[in-house]
């Protein structure tokens, strides 16, 4: 049996991703970022129990997978002074972090960031939507476009690399 150093990795990775979102909430208040910080923390928590997988993943898609697990901790903070705007975004996050919440709960220690094939989960909310981690995240990131016109272009970045990413899933999961 092969040894998964990969998942020390990513379990520090996720934990470190964590606190800088952290850092990021006490600089911005936006729950947006405090729900990166219980992503970050469960992630590194089932990264560190997750099964080994079945593929090794290459470099260079595991490497956009990193970068696009980070991209979020980029976006700038209110720049609007709308409360309604606001709201939007903080249920937005919320939303979108429900169904990522949903969808990490449902893959368990089948969790990877860089693409693998830990074995294929089609039940619960996975059931329903292919890539429902990818959506939940759009979904929440979508709401910090409304706070600041700057988040445009990381929002773009951040859709395109999940776009990419589960592209390469698909092909890792039907080979």
């Amino acid at each position: 049996m092969i040894t998964d150093y990969g998942k020390y990795f990513g379990s520090a990775m996720m934990i470190g991703f964590g606190i800088l979102a952290l850092y990021r909430w006490h600089q911005t208040q936006l729950i947006f970022f405090l729900l990166l910080v219980l992503r970050d923390f469960a992630a590194g928590y089932f990264f560190f129990k997750r099964k080994p997988s079945q593929t090794r993943s290459t470099l260079v898609p595991s490497i956009l997978a990193y970068i696009s697990s980070a991209i979020p901790l980029l976006y700038f903070g209110l720049t609007v002074a709308s409360k309604s705007l606001f709201l939007a975004s903080d249920l937005l996050a919320i939303l979108g972090f429900l169904i990522v919440v949903f969808a990490t709960v449902e893959l368990g220690t089948s969790i990877g960031i860089s693409p693998a094939n830990r074995g294929h989960v089609c039940s619960g909310i996975y059931r329903y939507i292919k890539h429902p981690m990818y959506l939940g995240y759009v979904i929440s990131e979508a709401g910090m476009v409304l706070l600041s016109p700057f988040n445009l272009i990381i929002f773009g970045v951040s859709v395109s690399l999940y776009f990419i990413r589960s592209k390469i899933e698909n092909k890792v999961l039907n080979s």
